[in-house]
């Protein structure tokens, strides 16, 4: 009867409490990687979006445990061609609800990259960190203490991607290199061009367009390539030295933005907007000063002289 009674409390008890399922791990495979890159770029679409335009992640760093990124390295460039497959089949969902499709590099980028630890936790072989940017951070150079950016990426706490502050010196954790490195051009049709998908970073060095500078007040130049379709010209400060995109110049006479140079695809020209209350010149002719939330933008042609604030010269020439 003993027996009978701690049966019946027993069989209570796993009513009331049922008993927890083993975990059941599954170990990292192309397509859990594909996954979770798919997944961080749709959250970019909800999250990144304003108004009428669609705007998405571009820059995606994807951080594997070092056994793991040796085992799926042959992999990578499969995986970054479907995914930037997966991708443009999100834009043709999304393209209804939107006026316009605002992409803003003339390509992809993926870097993968090996390494143990990450935000000061262990990574085991199984974990997988992606991390979606609209444009690339600069961890492959010393960021300044503190320096942060916005990204997407899978919080610990909901295990969902969210947009998120993370210090880039966490990525200097993190072993690149170039067989890792890949770049796809982004096509207005929605549709992957035929050919190789994916090619190294180090084939696209040569950029778009140079920009040369001189600064008068300090006897200084310097050479800009802009490889993005959109690039913007600010004072250097810490606050915008997180982004690949930007052209900082270390002068007072820059403003924070001062102007912003984009590649219009339509057409194949580029355009120049300002935003300072000091004067910008293309070829002695005023740029109309605007708003950086609406950009008037005048063409840009090429071998064009710019001149920011009667005292930052700058050449400009498209690569063809």
């Amino acid at each position: 009867m003993k027996k009978k009674s701690l049966d019946f409390f027993g069989a209570l008890k796993t009513l009331i409490l049922p008993a927890t399922p083993a975990t059941v791990t599954r170990e990292l495979d192309n397509n859990a990687i594909l996954g979770e890159l798919l997944a961080c770029f749709d959250k970019s679409c909800k999250k990144e979006s304003v108004g009428s335009s669609l705007l998405f992640n571009m820059h995606f760093v994807i951080i594997l445990h070092p056994d793991r990124y040796a085992e799926r390295l042959a992999s990578f460039p499969v995986i970054v061609k479907e995914a930037v497959k997966g991708f443009y089949k999100k834009l043709n969902l999304y393209k209804p609800q939107y006026e316009e499709i605002s992409p803003v590099s003339v390509q992809w980028h993926f870097r993968f990259g090996e390494g143990e630890f990450f935000n000061g936790e262990k990574m085991h072989p199984d974990d997988i960190q992606v991390i979606g940017m609209l444009t690339g951070g600069r961890e492959a150079s010393t960021p300044a203490a503190g320096n942060t950016t916005k990204v997407t990426m899978k919080s610990k706490r909901t295990n969902v991607y969210e947009k998120m502050d993370i210090n880039l010196d966490l990525l200097q954790q993190v072993n690149f290199v170039d067989t890792g490195s890949f770049s796809v051009r982004y096509s207005a049709d929605l549709k992957l061009a035929s050919g190789p998908a994916a090619r190294n970073n180090r084939n696209l060095d040569q950029g778009i367009a140079r920009i040369s500078y001189y600064l008068a007040d300090r006897n200084e130049d310097g050479i800009y390539l802009m490889k993005d379709k959109e690039m913007v010209i600010a004072r250097k400060d810490p606050g915008n030295q997180a982004y690949s995109n930007y052209l900082l110049i270390d002068s007072g006479f820059v403003s924070d933005p001062h102007a912003r140079i984009r590649l219009n695809e339509s057409t194949g020209s580029f355009q120049i907007a300002s935003f300072s209350r000091f004067e910008t010149r293309v070829n002695e002719v005023v740029v109309p000063r605007s708003d950086p939330g609406q950009p008037q933008w005048v063409e840009l042609a090429n071998e064009s002289q710019l001149l920011l604030n009667a005292s930052v010269t700058l050449h400009f020439s498209a690569i063809t």
